[in-house]
C-alpha cells in the first residue's frame, strides 16, 4: 500500500528536509517542491511531519492518496511580522527599551511557531487533483 507526499511550503525551510512521521515513527523526509511515495504497513496510517520543532496537523491516511504539505498563515507571516516589528521599535529613542521589546516580541513569535502548527498535512480529493 502506497501514498504520495508533495511538498510545496514556501521559502521556510527549504534548505533542509521535512521528516515524515508515520504512525509516530521517522520513517521518510521530503525537500522542498518535491514528492515522495510512500509504502505503509497497514490499510490506514497517521501522517505527521516536523522541521526543526515545528510540527503539523496529523491526519489518517490510506491507500492511493495524495498528501499535500503546506506552510500555514502563522508560518508565513512570522518573518514579515519581526522586519515590521524591527521597523517599528526604531521609533523608541532609548537603545535598552529597543532591543528589550524587539527580542521579546520576537521570541513571542517564534515560541508560537513551536506551540501552533506550522505546517498543514491535506488529502487531495478527486475535486482537487
Amino acid at each position: 500500500m502506497s501514498i504520495t507526499i508533495k511538498r510545496n511550503t514556501g521559502w521556510q525551510g527549504t534548505g533542509s528536509k521535512i521528516q515524515i512521521k508515520v504512525n509516530g515513527e521517522k520513517a521518510y523526509s521530503v525537500m522542498e517542491n518535491n514528492s515522495v511515495d510512500i509504502e505503509l504497513p497497514e490499510g490506514k496510517a497517521h501522517i505527521k511531519v516536523t522541521q526543526f520543532g515545528i510540527k503539523s496537523n496529523e491526519i489518517v491516511v490510506k491507500e492511493g492518496d495524495i498528501i499535500r504539505i503546506t506552510s500555514t498563515r502563522l508560518t508565513r507571516m512570522s518573518f514579515p511580522l519581526i522586519l515590521i516589528i524591527q521597523g517599528l521599535t526604531i521609533l523608541i529613542p532609548n537603545l535598552k527599551y529597543r532591543l528589550t521589546i524587539f527580542l521579546t516580541l520576537c521570541a513571542l513569535i517564534i515560541i508560537s511557531i513551536f506551540l501552533f502548527n506550522g505546517f498543514h498535512l491535506s488529502v487531495y480529493d478527486k475535486e482537487n487533483r
